[in-house]
């Protein structure tokens, strides 16, 4: 690793599941359930907040005792200043497509740079999900995701899968659009879902640990149970 001016900058390419041969599990509860076993390969790393690595491995998504969609992955992820953007391995040098996919920013486990603050405001975020593979005609079904402006609360103790951490919790609203969804050949209506999210992130580890949901009193979770 490269290290520029000053000291090396603590992001998500210093994470722990950022090297060749990296995992990472997480298991969701709940409602909605979230969960994706990811491996990490072709990894280059510039500093802290620029790297890039092969993504690939196995997302679920359920959803109030439907059947769970599975997508499985395989990505080139490129961080630049802190950003992470995915494209389909198979497609690497191309934009990143907006027609919809299994979005690793659902999990929140990329979405923070390492330098948060309480009480700081950042962006919120849109963007396509594709929910499982068989679809209806027309296509996969796929909905949009919004995520809301997001605030930075007091670091807090956290018991996590690598022990007690202290961690901000970052607060945000999350909806998606219905859309229609198709099962063993059974078509059936997905509903919109609206959702207060919370992501732990821990800055000691540059991860968000946890993420809880709440959909209006009704709780889920994601959280990463395996990492190396």
């Amino acid at each position: 690793m490269f290290l520029g001016a000053g000291a090396a900058q603590a992001g998500v390419c210093d994470a722990a599941f950022m090297h060749e041969g990296g995992a990472v599990q997480l298991t969701g509860r709940g409602n909605l359930a979230l969960g994706a076993d990811l491996a990490f390969s072709e990894v280059n790393k510039t500093n802290g907040d620029n790297c890039r690595a092969r993504v690939n491995g196995v997302a679920t998504f359920s959803y109030a005792g439907l059947p769970p969609g599975k997508s499985k992955l395989d990505y080139l992820m490129t961080v630049k200043s802190g950003q992470a953007s995915f494209v389909k391995y198979e497609n690497a040098g191309e934009q990143p497509s907006g027609d919809g996919q299994f979005d690793l920013r659902m999990l929140g486990l990329f979405a923070y740079d390492g330098k948060l603050s309480a009480g700081q405001k950042l962006p919120g975020s849109s963007f396509r999900l594709r929910i499982g593979k068989e679809a209806p005609v027309g296509g996969t079904p796929t909905t949009t995701v919004r995520i809301g402006q997001k605030t930075v609360g007091a670091k807090q103790a956290l018991d996590t899968a690598l022990g007690k951490e202290t961690c901000f919790p970052v607060r945000y609203e999350r909806n998606s659009d219905p859309t229609m969804a198709t099962f063993k050949s059974l078509t059936i209506p997905i509903p919109g879902i609206t959702s207060t999210v919370t992501d732990w992130y821990c800055p000691a580890v540059n991860l968000v640990m946890k993420q809880d949901i709440d959909q209006q009193g009704i709780k889920s979770s994601v959280e990463i149970t395996q990492l190396k």
